[in-house]
């Protein structure tokens, strides 16, 4: 019996088909999960997902997606809030309601113009990974500042001190310097039920949070953020 063969052009034709088909399925999927975003964060702007195309056969026969990227903008929210832009990393999400995902990244990051406006301290602005305030007598000196989080609050704590160019660390300042500091920056955080703080940090980018959660269902990151 003789060997049937396709052309190159009948494989490149279906190849492509294959690929609208994946694009097509992989658009649908998205919209979807954006959908389910926006109803859980209704003041969400710009929601973005994007599922690797590899795995969307998988993912239409399964009763869960594999893994999606997720990114919600709200640099468009005006700075007098907190609410932040979101990165998430979703793993294994459920199709059907109430949608629990089975492990979640979270990146939650304010803005840095909202940081600056809102910090209360004198000429404040990102240097580094440190935010930097006036210090000591009509504000000669300069003050390190690094963001830290401790029992549900997020704060910033003294690093150092420079005065006329030589710096001066916090260990080497009067005791009463750190809670002044915190007293002045700190905010609760409402972290979502399951989810735990890797880490916090600042950039030019603004205020990152680290979140990591399993078994989570979606629930309202932008207001993780409350004012003391």
């Amino acid at each position: 019996m003789k060997k049937r063969y396709l052309p190159p052009v009948a494989i490149g034709a279906a190849l492509l088909l294959f690929g609208a088909g994946a694009l097509t399925a992989e658009k649908l999927l998205s919209s979807r999960i954006a959908s389910r975003v926006q109803q859980q964060l209704p003041n969400a702007t710009d929601v973005k997902v994007s599922i690797p195309l590899g795995n969307i056969p998988g993912d239409i026969a399964s009763n869960s997606i594999k893994s999606a990227q997720i990114e919600i903008d709200q640099s468009s929210i005006e700075a007098t809030t907190v609410a932040p832009s979101l990165e998430i990393n979703a793993r294994d999400i459920a199709k059907a309601k109430p949608n629990l995902v089975g492990t979640l990244e979270v990146i939650a990051t304010i803005p840095a113009a909202t940081i600056l406006k809102q910090a209360d301290f004198a000429d404040a602005e990102i240097v580094g990974n440190t935010l930097q305030v006036s210090a000591g007598a009509g504000g000669l000196g300069r003050a390190s500042l690094i963001p830290k989080y401790s029992n549900n609050q997020l704060y910033f704590e003294l690093k150092s001190v420079s005065i006329f160019g030589s710096e001066i660390p916090a260990s080497s300042l009067p005791a009463d310097a750190q809670k002044q500091i915190k007293s002045k920056s700190v905010r609760d955080l409402d972290i979502p039920k399951g989810m735990k703080v890797k880490s916090v940090a600042i950039s030019e980018k603004g205020l990152s949070i680290k979140l990591y959660g399993s078994n989570i269902q979606f629930g309202n990151f932008s207001s993780i953020f409350k004012d003391k």
